[in-house]
């Protein structure tokens, strides 16, 4: 995986820190004290990222 940091859900990352593709959410994980491990694809070059996510702030919509 090639990223990982930890941020609000504002924040989550929505392209592709390699080829500024866009990024399709695999999977949303709970995990300890409110956080969410978002697991996403890019659709490019199929690059593997990972988003620590706040999960008590709003949730935007996954990228279609």
């Amino acid at each position: 995986m090639h990223e990982t940091r930890t941020n609000s859900s504002a924040d989550v990352r929505s392209n592709c820190p390699d080829c500024e593709g866009q990024l399709r959410v695999l999977r949303v994980i709970g995990g300890r004290a409110g956080a969410e491990y978002w697991t996403m694809r890019c659709t490019h070059c199929g690059g593997i990222h990972l988003d620590i996510v706040n999960s008590s702030s709003t949730t935007p919509a996954p990228a279609a």
